[in-house]
């Protein structure tokens, strides 16, 4: 028989779930929100500075995105899929306001970036799966995901996404990206595989 002790713990790691790979720290012109908006469409969340926000946390996701490679860039993205396993979703938005030509800055994530999503058709079929619920998002609307004229850019490396939005105001485009990564391991998993561990051990003793 196993220590009660072992017994609570195995009980406790049962019940744990992946942990959240939540943005971390911002830099630049950037403002992070403690909690996703009430809506990000045109001229809803307009301003001075891109906002971003963490949306669904440790979610199976299956999604057409416009980028997997990491290191990479907007300007030569390698789509693809991502699936398979527990996953974090977050946003950044963009919608200047006059007098605001461009913003610049940088986002980084408790976990690497697994894939990122930036045209509008591929942002339109993941507002349902990867967007926060209770946020409405612009979904069908043809101008949102990086503006090209001026051109918006961004690259990623690791954890981090840098960003150089431009805009001309007045417009009707809103630059939008949606950012997925990996949720953190389950600390519960880690305990199981500790209690299995003990438990072998303590038979090869016996």
């Amino acid at each position: 028989m196993l220590p009660r002790s072992l017994i609570a713990l195995a009980t406790l790691s049962l019940s744990a779930t992946a942990a959240s790979a939540g943005i971390i720290g911002v830099t630049g012109n950037t403002t992070w929100l403690g909690s996703p908006p009430v809506a990000c469409g045109f001229n809803q969340l307009a301003g001075q500075v891109a906002y971003a926000w963490d949306e669904k946390q440790g979610v199976n996701l299956f999604l057409n995105v416009d980028m997997i490679n990491n290191p990479g860039t907007s300007t030569s993205p390698i789509p693809g899929t991502v699936g398979g396993g527990p996953m974090d979703s977050h946003f950044i938005h963009f919608q200047g306001v006059p007098g605001v030509i461009g913003v610049t800055g940088t986002v980084s994530f408790s976990q690497p970036i697994a894939a990122v999503i930036f045209t509008n058709t591929n942002l339109d079929a993941s507002d349902g799966p990867a967007g926060a619920p209770a946020t409405i998002y612009p979904t069908l609307y043809p101008f949102r995901g990086l503006s090209t004229l001026p051109p918006s850019i961004f690259s990623i490396s690791g954890n981090t996404l840098s960003f150089n939005f431009q805009t001309i105001v007045p417009s009707n485009f809103i630059d939008q990206v949606r950012v997925i990564t990996h949720s953190v391991p389950a600390p519960g998993s880690a305990a199981m595989l500790g209690l299995a561990g003990v438990a072998c051990a303590r038979r090869r003793r016996r």
